[in-house]
Order: structure tokens, then C-alpha cells, then sequence
């Protein structure tokens, strides 16, 4: 505990299971859960977003991510943030090659994933991590080799674990670009996070009409504390 960052003091597993704040993730991703086919034999895909740049963001998606992987599902979190990455950052992990090395690649198979994961002190949660090539170029690929992406993230999942599990997906902010909506056309449910006393009622309504136009499939709204 000594050596984790400030950013890493927000994570679900430095608080006891039965504080508030470990309750209400884990309520959070029971309420996400209800609202999928309990007899589907599939990976569960989902995205969480805010409409612009906030920290408490990141630490969000990571507690989601803890809180699946606590209650029994293989959980894979995806960074998929090429602006501004952080996420290994914060579960004490080194930078190394991930998303945007896989983008790179000539051809993209579930067989490769593995490559670019990393497990975190979290039974049953990996991380696949922005990566280490520039900004600029993966974010041009991004959009032409997502889908390839995601499918064998889901494909690699579906083959390595025993049951079904979920894939996480962190993102830019939606006002930040196509990023968010490429993926948000991708996933299963997408989850428009709001701050309080931070994103504005115009920002929130923006964010929500460009999800549409990307036809996502606007789950919920999760609002958080700044």
C-alpha cells in the first residue's frame, strides 16, 4: 500500500466489502447485470463514458471492473483511451504494449490478444492497456480496425475462461471525438456517466445525442460524485 499513487487510493479493493463505497459498486453492477439475457451463453460487452474529461471517471470503470471480477465473472478491462491513458497506472502495472500496439499489428486474431494483457492483483480481472505506440497514429486505426478488435477480445474471451464474463471498455470522453461512439457502436450497453456539480445539463444532452446518432445502445446513466 506504500508505494501506490494518490489515483490508486480510489480503488474498490482499498476499501472494506462492506463499506458504502464498495456497496454501491457492487450494487451498481448488479443493477447492470439485470439487464442482461441470464440463459445467453455470450460475452457481455460494455462501455462507460462521460461527456467530457473527468478523473473520477477512470477510477469508475476500474471499480466496475473490480466488482465483476468479485462477484465471479472473468472480467477483461480494455483501455481504450489513446488521449489520455491511465488505467494500468492505477492498478500498479507497468506501460507495455496493448491497444494501440494490437491496432498496429498487420492482422488482428484472438490468438494474439493474450500478448497484450496483463493480470492485476484482482483474481480474475485482466487489463489491456492503451499501449505504448503514438496517440495520433492508433487513433486513425482505431476506426478501421476496432470491430476486428473487439471481436477477438470477445472470441479470445469466450475460448479462455470456463463461463462467460464481460469485457470492459474505457474511452476518451464522447465530446472528445469519434472514439466513444466508434466503440459505443460496438458493444452491448453503453453507460453515460455524470459528474455532479461538473458536467453541465447541455453537456449531458450533447453527449446523449451523439451516442444516438452512433446508434449505441444507451443502457443507463450513472451518476458520480466529483
Amino acid at each position: 500500500m506504500g508505494n501506490r499513487s494518490n489515483e490508486q487510493y480510489v480503488l474498490l479493493t482499498d476499501y472494506d466489502i462492506n463499506s458504502p463505497y464498495s456497496e454501491a459498486y457492487h450494487t451498481l453492477f448488479a443493477n447492470i447485470r439485470l439487464n442482461w439475457d441470464s440463459t445467453s451463453n455470450q460475452q457481455h460487452t460494455l462501455l462507460l463514458i462521460t461527456p467530457t474529461a473527468h478523473t473520477e471517471q477512470a477510477a469508475a470503470v476500474a471499480n466496475v471492473a473490480i466488482a465483476s471480477a468479485q462477484s465471479g465473472m472473468p472480467t477483461l478491462l480494455v483501455d481504450a483511451d489513446l488521449r489520455t491513458p491511465g488505467l494500468q497506472q492505477r492498478f500498479g502495472l507497468v506501460k507495455g504494449p496493448g491497444l494501440s500496439d494490437l491496432l498496429a499489428e498487420d492482422s488482428i486474431s484472438p490468438q494474439k490478444i493474450p500478448n497484450y494483457l496483463q493480470s492485476t492483483f484482482v483474481p480474475g480481472l485482466h487489463v489491456l492497456g492503451a499501449g505504448t505506440s503514438p496517440a495520433e497514429g492508433a487513433l486513425l486505426l482505431l476506426s478501421a480496425k476496432l470491430e476486428e478488435v473487439v471481436n477477438s477480445i470477445c472470441q479470445y474471451s469466450a475460448t479462455s475462461e470456463t463461463q462467460p464474463g464481460v469485457v470492459i471498455f474505457h474511452s476518451s470522453p464522447v465530446l472528445a471525438g469519434a472514439d466513444a461512439s466508434l466503440i459505443a457502436a460496438l458493444v452491448e450497453q453503453t453507460f453515460l456517466s455524470i459528474i455532479v456539480g461538473h458536467t453541465t445539463r447541455a453537456q449531458a444532452k450533447q453527449a446523449q445525442e451523439q451516442l444516438e446518432r452512433a446508434h449505441a445502445r444507451l443502457a443507463g446513466i450513472i451518476m458520480l460524485n466529483a
